[in-house]
Parts: C-alpha cells; sequence; structure tokens
C-alpha cells in the first residue's frame, strides 16, 4: 500500500520520511506544547517507482524549484490544521497533486500564421508612428 499517483505508479509510503515541528497556525495555547507542522521528505531521483519518470522530474524541478533541495529531495510542509494527522495527509495530497500536474504532458503549441488583417493594421500603425516621428525632427531651411 502506498500513495496511489496513476495506474503503474504507487509510491511506497517507505519512501516517504516525515518530519515534526511547532507549527505557527491556529491552536491557540495548543501550540506552543504540540508539534502539528509537518514536513514531507521524498527525493523522486531516487525513488524505486518514480526514477524513470525523467521527464517528469524535471517539470517538476523546473515549475516549483522552491520546494527542491540541493540533493534533489522534494520538501513539502503543511501547517493548516491544528492536528499533526491532518497535516500529515494535507502534505500527501500535496505530493500527489503535484506528481498528477507533472506527469501530464503539455500540450505542443501549434504554430499559426497571423491573419491577413493583423498584419495589415500592423503595418498601418507603424506607417502611422514613422509618420508622426518624422514629423518630430527639426529642419532649417536655407
Amino acid at each position: 500500500m502506498g500513495l496511489f499517483i496513476r495506474q503503474g505508479i504507487d509510491i511506497p509510503l517507505e519512501e516517504i520520511t516525515f518530519s515534526y515541528a511547532r507549527s505557527s497556525g491556529p491552536g491557540g495555547q495548543n501550540v506552543n506544547k504540540v508539534s502539528s507542522k509537518v514536513f514531507l521528505f521524498w527525493n523522486p531521483e531516487t525513488s524505486s517507482v518514480f526514477a524513470q519518470e525523467t521527464e517528469a522530474i524535471e517539470r517538476m524541478k523546473t515549475a516549483h524549484p522552491s520546494l527542491f533541495s540541493k540533493d534533489g529531495t522534494l520538501v513539502i510542509s503543511c501547517q493548516t490544521s491544528r492536528d499533526q494527522p491532518k497535516n500529515k495527509m494535507e502534505c500527501l495530497k500535496k505530493l500527489q497533486n503535484l506528481l498528477i500536474q507533472s506527469l501530464r504532458r503539455p500540450k505542443a503549441r501549434i504554430a499559426t500564421k497571423p491573419t491577413r488583417g493583423s498584419v495589415r493594421r500592423r503595418l498601418e500603425t507603424k506607417a502611422k508612428n514613422s509618420e508622426k516621428k518624422a514629423g518630430r525632427k527639426f529642419r532649417m531651411d536655407d
């Protein structure tokens, strides 16, 4: 049993490490006593399941560079809830959404020609601006 991403990709929970700290979020006086903030650590490059998805890893790193440490470990934190288990589940959901998003290939852009009308309008404004600037020149008639 692990974190289900899609068919064939199920990240084992043994690969994910959690760390806990005192939260600055909601909780009143309880915040000072309980470590409810959760940090999730996972390295996609050393993962037994995700390591072959190199394109997805690169997309993730370019889209969210602040989430990665220097050694390539993904660090996700959550402190939205008052209790640790909810924050832990929230971290896992964030990881799941991030991986699903990175596995989606971006749509290739189809190059199109500008319309005849847009070309004509561009050239007309270009000619007007040229005429306007030419009129600014100071000419000495002798």
